[in-house]
């Protein structure tokens, strides 16, 4: 996936300087969270559409994945990344066929902000019959920059703001999947998740089980944020989930990404224990926002998967020759296994994803390296 730094010539100074930054900390792991992921991707699309010298749209849209295609090179892991690059591809291709009059790519919301797209109760998505027609035709050669350049560029600052709100609509769910005196297991550190159950905490009674998420201990540090807000907590080793699970009502557990198949890429440890939740029958959710929703069907487990420093699991001085010590940080975790996967719009089954991929993606966008 390497980029040739020729492709970013018709980038401007400021946008590739932002890229080079991004980049370096992507590498440097100091941006760990997907919205802030998502909202600097965002913040360096809007700057390249700002800033482009571009007369056509088609032009700019291989502005646009030319930036894209940098980073995305840079960090292959970070799918949240590629997401927004092609949400915002998809904002301009909605701008350029609407001739800059309707509002982009974010699905119709009501007073308060709740979605009514596919999956959020509304149903006010594309029809089936619009999704069999014959794909987009726009001759984006013939469409100039500077008539909807205004209209692209506000309707990335709505999905900026969308960003922030992504924790808070998912927590707003909660009671209807939390019901009074449940135990709920959950897994390893997800804002999503930690907002959802104090969510639920302030109308319900309920217990958390969590598990101690090792080598990173991300479940201890979620057990103590729980406990701290009041919540009846209980923290195991990851060896006692299987047993735990007999006693468990629902499994809840947040996602690094959504794949187009429905399946989910999360924290190390999350098949073992959605394979133990379906043997006890328990129902398996994932809480996780639309930015984390990509298009790519995984060839093999391994492709965005990242090894970690094996120093946890084996110290550099125990003196050890020959020990294969690997600490990957993800799991994949097949759709079969998913009961539900809450997003910001609403409860979706793994299976309807597709649509929400339609609503939100052009298929043109799907894979950013090729023309």
């Amino acid at each position: 996936m390497a980029v040739d730094e020729e492709s970013l010539a018709g980038l401007s100074p400021a946008v590739q300087q932002e890229i080079g930054r991004f980049i370096a900390k992507l590498r440097r792991r100091q941006i760990s969270s997907s919205q802030d992921v998502a909202r600097k991707t965002l913040e360096i699309m809007r700057l390249t559409v700002a800033t482009a010298a571009s007369k056509d749209i088609s032009s700019l849209i291989e502005l646009i994945k030319a930036a894209g295609r940098a980073i995305v090179a840079s960090s292959p892991h970070e799918l949240t990344v590629g997401n927004m690059v092609r949400r915002v591809l998809q904002i301009v291709r909605e701008e350029t066929a609407d001739d800059g009059t309707k509002g982009g790519l974010s699905a119709p919301t009501v007073e308060g902000g709740e979605s009514t797209s596919a999956g959020g109760g509304g149903g006010s998505g594309p029809s089936l019959m619009k999704l069999l027609d014959a794909p987009d035709t726009t001759d984006y050669n013939r469409q100039p920059v500077k008539t909807v350049k205004s209209p692209i560029l506000e309707a990335i600052n709505e999905l900026i703001d969308e960003l922030s709100h992504v924790c808070s609509h998912i927590a707003e769910q909660a009671i209807e999947h939390i019901h009074a005196n449940e135990v709920i297991l959950t897994h390893g550190r997800d804002h999503a998740v930690e907002a959802f159950l104090k969510a639920a905490h302030k109308k319900r009674r309920f217990e958390v089980i969590v598990a101690e998420t090792a080598l990173s201990g991300a479940g201890r540090e979620t057990a103590v944020v729980l406990a701290d807000a009041g919540i009846s907590t209980t923290l195991i080793s990851d060896a006692a989930v299987f047993a735990m699970m007999a006693r468990v009502n629902k499994v809840i557990i947040g996602a690094h990404a959504v794949m187009a198949n429905g399946g989910l890429i999360a924290t190390a440890g999350s098949h073992l224990l959605a394979l133990a939740a379906q043997h006890a029958s328990v129902p398996f959710v994932a809480c996780a926002g639309l930015h984390k929703l990509t298009p790519i069907f995984l060839s093999n487990p391994e492709q965005f998967n990242v090894l970690l420093s094996p120093q946890p699991l084996l110290q550099y001085d125990e003196g050890l020759q020959g020990v294969h010590a690997p600490n990957p940080a993800f799991d994949l975790v097949p759709p079969e296994l998913v009961s539900l996967l809450v997003t910001n719009i609403g409860g979706n089954h793994p299976s309807y994803i597709y649509r929400l991929l339609s609503e939100y993606y052009h298929q043109e966008d799907h894979n950013l390296f090729v023309n």
